[in-house]
C-alpha cells in the first residue's frame, strides 16, 4: 500500500490543477503533432520533429496517469488548531543535530501545499510529505526528534514556535 500523502485543501487544488494543466499541454501537443510535426519530413525519410513529439506525448501521458494514481493517496488536512503542536503553517525555529558538536539553527514553515517559490523572506518551505516535514509534524515544542534521508540519520531539536510579525 502506497504512503499517503497530506495535503490541506489548497494543496490539493493545486494538485488538480497541475493535472489539468499536464492535460491541456499535451492536448495542445498532440493539435500540434497532427498538423505540423508530421508533416516536417518526408515518407521517404525519418521525421525527427515528429519523434520529439512522440517521445513528449508519452512522458505527458505518464506523468498524468501517475499523478491520477496518486489521487487515491491524497489525504486532505488541516490545522488543528492546538498550539502546543508544531502544524501547517506553523513557522518553528529548530536545531538541526548532525554531530554533537555540529549543531545549525534553522528556521522553518511546515506547509501541505505547494512550496511559495517566490516569497522574499528567509523562511524556507518544508512540506509534511518530506523526511523533515514528517518527524516535526504535530510534536511539541522542546521534543528532539530524528528523521531520515536515504542511510543517514539526523536529529532535530524544535525549539520554538516563532511568529512573524
Amino acid at each position: 500500500m502506497e504512503e499517503k500523502i497530506k495535503l490541506n485543501q489548497a494543496g490539493y487544488e493545486d494538485y488538480l490543477k497541475e493535472i489539468e494543466k499536464k492535460e491541456k499541454e499535451l492536448a495542445e501537443l498532440r493539435i500540434y503533432k497532427g498538423a505540423d510535426a508530421i508533416y516536417q519530413g518526408d515518407t521517404w525519410h525519418d521525421n525527427p520533429t515528429l519523434y520529439q513529439a512522440e517521445l513528449k506525448e508519452m512522458a505527458l501521458m505518464r506523468d498524468i496517469s501517475q499523478m491520477k494514481q496518486k489521487l487515491n493517496c491524497i489525504e486532505i488536512v488541516e490545522s488543528l488548531g492546538d498550539v502546543r503542536l508544531v502544524d501547517i503553517g506553523d513557522i518553528v525555529k529548530v536545531d538541526m543535530i548532525y554531530e554533537e558538536d555540529d549543531i545549525e539553527e534553522e528556521i522553518f514553515k511546515l506547509i501541505a501545499t505547494t512550496p511559495d517559490l517566490n516569497h522574499e523572506n528567509q523562511i524556507q518551505d518544508v512540506s509534511i510529505n518530506s523526511p523533515l516535514g514528517k518527524s516535526l509534524y504535530h510534536r511539541k515544542v522542546g521534543d528532539t526528534v530524528s528523521y531520515q534521508v536515504k542511510e543517514h540519520s539526523y536529529q532535530v531539536r524544535i525549539k520554538e514556535k516563532v511568529e512573524l510579525n
